[in-house]
């Protein structure tokens, strides 16, 4: 683990400078060209002083509409102990293969479709990185560039051991090759955008969110959690305003509502890492089917019934935790309010638990073992919402004391509350889907949540009565090279074994144990458990994490508690 920032960072590949900007003249180094503003300044946080008057750009004279300047802007800011089988197989392309001009692109879009796509789909199936996107690479310039960028930077993180590129294999050949890919898809997408002066088209906007997407994973690939969040909060901007204006859009080969699936899942891993103090500035939810209409036809046991069960749960997942921010923020005098808003989550968590208690037994009665997979993945995120639902976080049930309603036998619950129980459930859930016998994996990149992201939920919320649990879920992360979307498994690793290392110091000193006396972990408090994360980027640093860790007494006086850095 690196608490201190490392070795000089090395910057990757970028087209060479002819007419370049004033500020890399001035710095003496390559510029991008690109407009209107180099990333070779934007990525590093820098101002680009522009160009000289005598340089002709082919857009000086048109504009693009304030939602797809914002995401091109973006683009150019950054770049069992059951027996387990496989889901459904990956279907073949519905159009022939794309005319790929050299070998290595060739290689790279082969390396995306048999490699990459069967983990970034996740643990059920995913129209979107299964069909669609591939479909699309064939009439979209700028998807075909970012899906074989994506394929190289897989490959590389593919042979590697971490969950994340190392810094030191930006010099890789597939990375030169992946970043001269990408570049080419911003050329696209630029020029595009500045070749008509009038409004934007759905169609060119359904592009602009797929790559979005694209972007983001590519970012999240190299450990760029800043430009992989930006490129997330553009898209779900763009994605919002089509809504509002009521565009509906027809003739791309990615469905929207596909897209619309994704930006929901990514902005609930997003909502749950994000401090309730930040959420203010985020983008609002995206919009949804109402639940009980995506239910309705979830009835019988189908990979379509389960990708409907999935979507059910990743928006509520995000609605639970944007309600817990915004309880948060909240003043006194609302908790009528803030009783209804968690009865109506209730409702929806068990109309979604009733659907999969039906699927379940289907499964078992009729030995569908090819579902066990997916179902385990559901049930796995179902209990994280339920913990969420009759135990939020301790300082929030003080100020509203109606949240803890649901801790007792309440309907729709028929059980008290246990903890411990649930905690060890969600363990096994974890153990079942990343132990598959005879898979001693490379390390996996997914967009959709999974174990990562409960491990972390264990080792940060289970009870002071089951340490050693928590100690085994940190230890599972650290040992798993995985990234789940933006949920990197190997930093939450660090950060959790530091946040317990630093209760069983507080621990120990509120009890005067000598820090050498060989008692091993203690029973933490409750005062004592580290209940926030403060996150922040540096601007100038994109692999550096600043991290506050906050006890209930820090959050009553308003102070991070103890500061760490973390880098990677």
């Amino acid at each position: 683990m690196d608490l201190v920032a490392g070795k000089p960072r090395q910057r990757a590949w970028k087209p060479k400078a002819r007419s370049g900007c004033k500020t890399c003249k001035i710095r003496r180094v390559k510029c991008d060209e690109e407009k209107p503003h180099c990333t070779r300044c934007t990525s590093t946080g820098r101002t680009c002083d522009g160009y000289d008057s005598n340089f002709r750009s082919p857009k000086a004279n048109t504009s693009s509409p304030p939602e797809a300047q914002n995401l091109l802007s973006s683009f150019c800011s950054g770049s069992t102990q059951r027996t387990l089988r496989n889901h459904s197989p990956i279907p073949h392309p519905l159009a022939p293969a794309l005319p790929l001009s050299t070998t290595e692109e060739k290689f790279s879009f082969s390396f995306f479709t048999s490699h990459a796509i069967p983990k970034l789909r996740g643990f059920l199936d995913s129209p979107f990185w299964q069909r669609e996107v591939l479909q699309a690479a064939h009439s979209e310039p700028a998807i075909q560039h970012c899906i074989i960028a994506l394929g190289a930077m897989y490959r590389r993180f593919h042979e590697g051991s971490h969950s994340h590129i190392q810094e030191s294999a930006m010099a890789d050949q597939h990375l030169q090759f992946a970043f001269l890919q990408s570049n080419r898809a911003i050329k696209v997408l630029l020029e595009k955008g500045g070749t008509s002066d009038s409004k934007t088209s759905g169609k060119d906007k359904m592009t602009l969110m797929t790559c979005a997407i694209l972007f983001s994973s590519m970012c999240c690939l190299q450990g760029y959690q800043k430009h992989a969040v930006e490129h997330l909060r553009s898209g779900i901007r763009m994605l919002n305003e089509m809504d509002d204006a009521g565009e509906a859009v027809t003739e791309h080969a990615v469905e929207l509502e596909s897209l619309r699936t994704i930006f929901v899942a990514l902005d609930a891993q997003i909502r749950a890492i994000m401090p309730s103090a930040q959420s203010r500035s985020w983008v609002k939810k995206p919009k949804v089917k109402a639940g009980g209409q995506a239910l309705e036809a979830c009835q019988k046991l189908s990979m379509a019934s389960l990708l409907g069960v999935l979507r059910h749960m990743e928006c509520l997942l995000s609605h639970i935790h944007a309600f817990n921010q915004k309880t948060f923020l909240r003043g006194a005098g609302e908790e009528e309010q803030v009783g209804v808003e968690l009865g109506e989550l209730v409702e929806r968590f068990h109309a979604g638990a009733r659907v999969m208690k039906k699927l379940w037994g289907e499964a078992e009665k009729k030995s569908r073992e090819e579902f066990t997979q997916p179902l385990i993945a559901l049930e796995l995120m179902q209990c994280q919402m339920e913990y969420l639902l009759r135990l939020p976080r301790a300082d929030i049930v003080a100020r509203f004391p109606c949240l803890a309603a649901f801790q007792h036998a309440k309907e729709p619950f028929t059980t008290p509350f246990d903890e411990a129980a649930l905690f060890a459930n969600i363990f096994d859930l974890c153990d079942q889907l990343l132990v598959v016998p005879g898979d001693r994996s490379s390390p996996v990149f997914m967009t959709s949540m999974g174990p990562t992201a409960a491990l972390w939920f264990i080792a940060i919320r289970a009870p002071a009565s089951c340490q050693a649990l928590r100690r085994r879920a940190v230890g599972m992360m650290l040992s798993h090279p995985r990234r789940e979307g933006f949920w990197d498994g190997m930093v939450a690793g660090w950060i959790a074994d530091e946040a317990l290392s630093l209760e069983q110091e507080r621990t120990r000193a509120e009890l005067n144990i000598p820090s050498d006396d060989a008692v091993g972990d203690l029973e933490v408090p409750e005062h004592l458990r580290i209940i926030s994360f403060w996150l922040t980027y540096p601007d100038d640093e994109d692999r550096k994490v600043r991290v506050g860790f906050s006890d209930a007494g820090d959050l009553v006086v308003g102070v991070p508690g103890a500061v760490k850095w973390f880098t990677w």
